[in-house]
């Protein structure tokens, strides 16, 4: 997938990764962190689940987050290229569940000051899942939705 541009404007097209939201949404991020909400007046908008890349239309743009109209149908995006797209903090919930397992299991392998470092990451993970989810209920209390 091409890297979205960080400029972003009304009636742009951009492609985009769904990820899980909040009580069962999809959602979608920026590389700058900021969150993609989709279209409910869209005719793709119930085919939308996690997992998959889809085109879109910018059509309203605020500070924290965008609202984005689907202009095609969802398409998976295969297991491969979804182990590729590690978690980084711009897309806070792909596969942290693989890295938070592979923590714990080293955290049991190591002994004394060796645990420090992987017990130090798991912490911030979970902490920055508590951001993410503070952050959207933010957002849904911004729009309304809460």
């Amino acid at each position: 997938m091409a890297r979205i541009q960080e400029k972003i404007e009304l009636g742009d097209k951009i492609n985009v990764r769904t990820m899980p939201g909040k009580e069962d949404t999809v959602i979608s991020r920026l590389p700058s962190g900021r969150v993609v909400l989709f279209d409910k007046n869209s005719q793709y908008f119930n085919l939308l689940a996690p997992g998959q890349s889809v085109e879109c239309h910018v059509i309203y743009i605020q500070e924290n987050f965008i609202i984005v109209d689907p202009i095609s149908e969802p398409e998976e995006i295969s297991k491969a290229k979804k182990k590729e797209f590690i978690r980084i903090p711009e897309s806070p919930e792909i596969y942290v569940e693989d890295i938070v397992e592979e923590l714990e299991k080293l955290v049991e392998k190591v002994s004394g000051n060796a645990k420090v470092i992987p017990r130090a990451l798991l912490k911030i993970i979970r902490l920055e899942q508590k951001v993410v989810r503070l952050e959207q209920l933010m957002i849904r209390i911004l729009i309304d939705e809460a």
